[in-house]
């Protein structure tokens, strides 16, 4: 006999051994059954309550003896029915506590694509990471930039900015208010594809925001450098958010 569909139901090689050596059989004690299906004694027990719980074999006790028989072979059907039944309710639990695992899936997604840069060649490398892999069309938006964003990097960013106005990739920055008077700020606002505004006066920060697609990096360049890069669709969405409602009250 094909013992497969009986494996893809869930019953163990040895339930099936036990189950099919019933047939064989009929009632029978402990004894033979373990004989015809060449199972240990000690583990026959186990099979035999695990195959009743299923409802396919039963016992009964005569004199003190007790003896087992196979069910009705239908009983596999109401098997499955209760699997199916089971997997339901398993599936209204999960459903149940479901948004808290996604909650945490991304929390660890973050802290997994999450990745420190130190020093100045680290924000160096970033925006050639993603010079690189963006194309025509595609935008960059950068927010909070004070004026110590450009300390020894002037001239890098200048060049950076050329090559990007080359690829057709359009910029959007809010820039601190006392990094308006700064020169490459001055130089920046008469580029192509390049849209500035400013934050109200008063605000003064040293770390920026920049937004590349599903990428948000944090970066500061005061005192030591450095840049946290997040690669996640969640947080970037999130941080574009914020990005308009300050596009929408700083002033060109």
């Amino acid at each position: 006999m094909n013992t497969e569909p009986l494996q893809k139901i869930g019953l163990t090689h040895g339930e099936i051994k036990v189950y099919l050596a019933l047939f064989h059989l009929g009632t029978s004690t402990a004894g033979p059954i373990a004989k015809e299906a060449r199972v240990a004694r000690s583990k026959l027990y186990d099979i035999l309550d695990r195959l009743s719980k299923k409802g396919v074999v039963s016992h009964s006790i005569k004199n003190g003896t007790k003896y087992f028989s196979v069910a009705e072979p239908s009983r596999l059907l109401d098997f499955l029915r209760k699997k199916e039944e089971d997997i339901k309710i398993q599936q209204q639990e999960i459903k149940k506590i479901l948004p808290q695992l996604e909650q945490e899936y991304e929390l660890q997604k973050v802290k997994q694509e999450a990745e420190v840069f130190e020093g100045l060649e680290g924000l160096k490398n970033i925006r050639e990471q993603y010079l690189k892999i963006m194309k025509k069309g595609d935008e960059i938006y950068f927010f909070g930039v004070p004026s110590s964003a450009y300390h020894r990097m002037e001239a890098y960013y200048s060049d950076w900015n050329e090559r990007r106005i080359k690829k057709g990739i359009k910029s959007y920055t809010v820039f601190t208010e006392e990094a308006k008077n700064h020169s490459y700020v001055k130089e920046k606002l008469k580029h192509k594809d390049t849209f500035i505004r400013f934050l109200p006066k008063g605000i003064l920060t040293h770390a920026w925001i920049e937004i590349y697609g599903d990428t948000v990096v944090i970066a500061i360049n005061y005192k030591k450098p450095m840049s946290v890069v997040i690669n996640n669709k969640y947080v970037a969405d999130s941080y574009k958010q914020y990005f308009d409602l300050l596009w929408k009250t700083a002033k060109p």
